[in-house]
């Protein structure tokens, strides 16, 4: 081979190695990012949530996703900050209670026209609760969803010398005194009336009020109604439960979800209000604890809250089609398997809850009926500032609980409140 050929094949074939280690140096530096501000971090685990990443580059290999966590509590402030200070991630997780007033503050875009582009079935296997539009605008898709159901202790309920949970107020009045010792630190339930975060009111008192027959809000008029004789008489009960029977866990005023939570699994505590979620986190609490999920105990009606863990993106996303494109896979029929798999969350779209490896899931069956039976609301959605309505509620319920007010007082003064903030945000 002569000399100038050789040094020509030398020629193209350092041109081709250089090309290949190239490309890939090419495609990172196209390669778009994607931030999803969440908390969900520390409760899946770093391990499912690096295969949530894995899985999504590969089908979307030319955005980069990273996820930020952040503690739950303190989340919805520091968002504002965040907002504030122009530095919110792509994507932000937002709870029910956030998107109007999220919305309001020009924090999250509106997906209508977007989700108009997809295929019909995609938004429709979507449950219906999570189509409530706020000011006609959707500015969310779940992630996952779940409403208030009844855990019992079934060892504790044994003992007691019952055979099954509650079905009925009534009963679970009855049993609620069977299963309360305090000489051996045994109480039936944990009250939770703890100020933060005022979501605590969803599993206590709002499920309450709509099995007793309350409305929280008129929709045609836009006012707050649950200070009925229907809603009086809720509260009147859940006091004498609290304060004559003393059913509950000393220290309702300060219990939260987190002290709840644990007293369940500690086992000396034969009941508990509780969405899907506290499947996983019983699971990491007490592996060993035995216990099953029946739907809330009947009063007048129904009711429960539905909630939900909600993506929206953020006004600030360097790039909405890069995070429109994370949002609308993760809620999609693989997102959300996925993510209910690895998550041990209940799936916010009917064609993943209806598949069978779901329905083999047990213990979550109870949340299927629950959401099923009338009255299972989220009427945290259409809710202005849900945040401040939360905490006005929780106050007023303390002073009831306290004495300090009547139950028709309380629930007066909450609804005059609410009607404020209604009102201002017309």
């Amino acid at each position: 081979m002569d000399q100038h050929r050789r040094s020509s094949l030398l020629t193209l074939a350092a041109m081709a190695f250089a090309s290949a280690i190239s490309l890939p140096t090419l495609a990172l530096a196209q390669q778009k990012e994607v931030r999803w501000g969440q908390w969900k971090g520390t409760e899946v685990g770093e391990k499912f949530m690096g295969e949530l990443k894995a899985a999504f580059e590969k089908d979307h290999p030319d955005i980069k996703l990273t996820p930020v966590d952040s503690p739950f509590t303190g989340f919805h402030d520091r968002a504002i900050v965040l907002h504030q200070a122009k530095k919110l991630p792509d994507v932000l997780l937002v709870q029910v209670d956030w998107v109007a007033e999220f919305a309001d503050l020009g924090m999250i875009e509106p997906l209508d026209e977007r989700i108009a582009k997809e295929p019909k079935e995609f938004f429709s296997n979507i449950p219906e609760t999570f189509h409530a539009k706020w000011k006609g605008k959707q500015y969310y898709l779940p992630i996952e969803s779940g409403a208030v159901a009844l855990f019992w202790n079934t060892d504790r309920f044994k003992e007691a010398g019952l055979s099954g949970p509650p079905k009925t107020w009534d009963e679970f009045a009855e049993y609620a005194r069977k299963l309360t010792n305090p000489d051996k630190r045994q109480f039936a339930i944990t009250g939770t009336l703890q100020a933060e975060p005022p979501t605590n009111m969803t599993y206590d008192i709002y499920p309450l009020l709509l099995q007793g027959g309350a409305t929280l809000m008129d929709p045609a008029t836009n006012k707050a109604v649950f200070n009925s004789p229907e809603g009086v008489a809720a509260i009147e009960w859940y006091i004498d439960r609290v304060n004559k029977d003393k059913v509950s866990v000393p220290g309702v005023l300060s219990n939260g979800e987190k002290e709840k939570r644990a007293n369940f699994a500690s086992g000396n505590v034969a009941m508990m209000f509780e969405g899907p979620w506290g499947v996983a986190i019983q699971k990491q609490l007490n592996p060993n604890l035995n216990y099953d999920i029946a739907p809330l105990p009947k009063g007048k009606s129904t009711g429960t809250m539905v909630r939900g863990s909600l993506n929206t993106i953020s006004s600030q996303a360097q790039d909405k089609d890069a995070a429109w494109t994370f949002v609308k896979w993760l809620s999609g029929p693989k997102g959300i398997e996925m993510w209910a798999k690895g998550s041990g969350g209940f799936p916010a779209r009917t064609d993943v809850a209806n598949q069978d490896w779901f329905k083999e899931r047990k213990l979550f069956q109870a949340f299927v009926t629950q959401m099923a039976q009338p009255n299972a609301q989220s009427p945290f959605l259409s809710m202005p500032n849900a945040v401040q309505m939360n905490k006005v509620m929780s106050t007023e319920i303390q002073n009831a609980v306290q004495g300090k007010k009547t139950a028709k007082q309380a629930l007066d003064d909450a609804a005059a409140e609410w009607n404020k903030v209604l009102s201002a945000a017309k």
